[in-house]
């Protein structure tokens, strides 16, 4: 999922309806094309689906309607998208999508981490609080993937006493604040974009943890920052399945002998060439978690590996 914060004064939405059989797949083809894609279920005539979902596509600065009406065409090609034309393109201040997201955004309770965007909101006894303000950065604990692996991380604490961490695509750095709040460790947390960095480490600030959690921009592991940290003994990868096939020599040897990786953002139909393309890294199968049609997966690498040299 890709959601990122508005750069600009201003956004621009265009709304869509898709029937609720097209999800997630549409959602896969939709994110390349805008800066963030908010999904909600849609209630229509009886005379129609019994339920279609509502698609918002938010981009930050005016889009070539005529491009981007034939980019949709293609990607919701045999789903169900409807494309009217002219294309329903409004202009909007940024507060109207925090303000959506607030209305439509409720605490999610994942284990122990209780995930919530609002400061007043009272927190229950025994949970670790995550508060994430919301914006357009990938990571409020809706999506299935973040859920997944918030459920690893925390079987991770207490499975593995990770000193170092690294969370890869980190987007609004939820991930991290949750391997940081979970045991005393230190947590690199990167991203590619940004805008994403910037939400990061705003929230790594809110959450009080920026004395232990790093937020770097950086083009995967490309960073020095990381090269002279790695290997980690907990690597959270919460991506695509495409550059997870590409870096799955790099993510596995950023992990550490005894260490763990965690593996989302992929379609089940996609997990097998997932753990193929990982176990042929030597990396062994841990566990498979799955909220379909979302999947992740946790894989340990041996003692006997030899790690990479570790630097301060």
């Amino acid at each position: 999922m890709n959601e990122r914060t508005a750069a600009g004064p201003r956004l621009y939405r265009v709304r869509l309806y898709a029937p609720a059989r097209a999800m997630p797949e549409l959602l896969e083809r939709l994110e390349p094309l805008a800066d963030a894609v908010s999904v909600f279920e849609h209630e229509v005539d009886e005379a129609q689906e019994p339920v279609s979902f509502e698609v918002d596509l938010w981009l930050a600065r005016a889009p070539d309607a005529a491009a981007l009406r034939a980019a949709l065409e293609r990607a919701g090609g045999g789903l169900g998208l409807l494309v009217p034309d002219p294309l329903p393109i409004e202009e909007q201040p940024p507060e109207t999508w925090l303000e959506a997201a607030r209305m439509r955004s409720a605490p999610i309770r994942v284990g122990r981490f209780f995930v919530h965007s609002d400061p007043s909101e009272p927190v229950p006894p025994a949970t670790v609080p995550i508060l994430v303000e919301p914006g357009l950065a990938f990571g409020s604990g809706e999506h299935p993937t973040t859920r997944l692996c918030l459920r690893a991380i925390e079987h991770a604490a207490s499975a593995v006493r990770y000193a170092r961490a690294l969370d890869l695509g980190c987007g609004s750095g939820i991930l991290a604040i949750a391997a940081a709040k979970a045991r005393p460790s230190r947590v690199w947390a990167a991203d590619n974009d940004p805008i994403a960095v910037r939400v990061a480490r705003e929230n790594v600030r809110r959450n009080r943890v920026a004395d232990r959690v790093r937020v770097l921009l950086s083009d995967g592991l490309a960073h020095p920052a990381l090269r002279r940290a790695a290997p980690f003994d907990l690597v959270l990868a919460n991506i695509l399945a495409d550059p997870l096939l590409e870096m799955a020599e790099d993510l596995a040897r950023a992990t550490a002998p005894g260490g763990r990786l965690v593996l989302s953002g992929f379609l089940d139909r996609q997990a097998g060439a997932v753990e193929a393309a990982y176990r042929a890294q030597g990396l062994v199968l841990l566990a498979r978690l799955d909220e379909r049609p979302w999947s992740a997966r946790v894989f340990g690498r041996r003692k006997r590996f030899a790690a990479a040299g570790r630097r301060a």
